[in-house]
């Protein structure tokens, strides 16, 4: 827990000495903001951290789990729109006139990474609803680190939702709710590190099936 909390000051003192020189608002929704910043830099410290506390007999069974770190990695450097038009891990790459090798190589990502987060699941489900009914505060992060990610989506579509329903909210408060998103995105990977914190080498259910 000791690494949780010096990671935590770490985060904390970063943004606040970002929002003492640049202001919150470059802080918290700029694209290159510290807050964009801490989050690659905690995903990262979650894909080293989970190898470095995974037993060596479970990696070949549970090596989805860095891997998602890294995943999220990538999302935060803008992967998912890079490389190819419109973007490699655009659904809408297929129906372009991107060359065939282009949608080949997109449809093998999108395959790597719906085989990773499958394999999470089906091998995961288990071993965290025994943790949760144990009260193993590691499951009970990871859980909490989902609500962080559902409300961060549901912020982020708060514009177009409401405006369905004929409400419009004003330009003024925009750069409100795109730090809002950002803090919750940044609590859901400090959630994370929190469970890998949590996570004991012999909890059950988390060494090599």
């Amino acid at each position: 827990m000791r690494l949780f909390l010096i990671i935590c000051v770490l985060v904390a003192c970063s943004l606040i000495v970002s929002t003492l020189w640049v202001g919150w608002e470059i802080t918290l929704t700029s694209e290159s903001g510290m807050v964009e910043l801490a989050g690659l830099i905690v995903f990262a410290l979650g894909a080293v951290l989970s190898l470095w506390r995974m037993p060596k007999d479970a990696w070949r069974h549970w090596w989805p789990i860095p891997t998602v770190f890294v995943l999220f990695c990538l999302r935060e450097l803008d992967v998912h729109d890079a490389f190819f038009t419109p973007g490699l891990l655009q659904t809408k790459i297929f129906t372009s006139a991107a060359p065939l090798w282009q949608k080949g190589v997109s449809a093998a990502a999108m395959g790597g990474i719906l085989l990773t987060l499958v394999l999470l699941v089906v091998r995961g489900t288990r071993p965290l609803v025994h943790a949760l009914r144990n009260g193993q505060g590691w499951a009970w992060a990871i859980v909490g680190g989902v609500c962080f990610a559902v409300a961060s989506v549901l912020v982020d579509g708060a514009d177009r939702q409401l405006a369905a329903i004929g409400v419009t909210l004003p330009y003024a408060d925009a750069p409100i709710w795109t730090a809002v998103e950002e803090i919750l995105e940044l609590c859901f990977a400090l959630s994370l590190i929190f469970a890998i914190c949590k996570w004991g080498r012999n909890d059950a259910g988390l060494r090599a099936a």
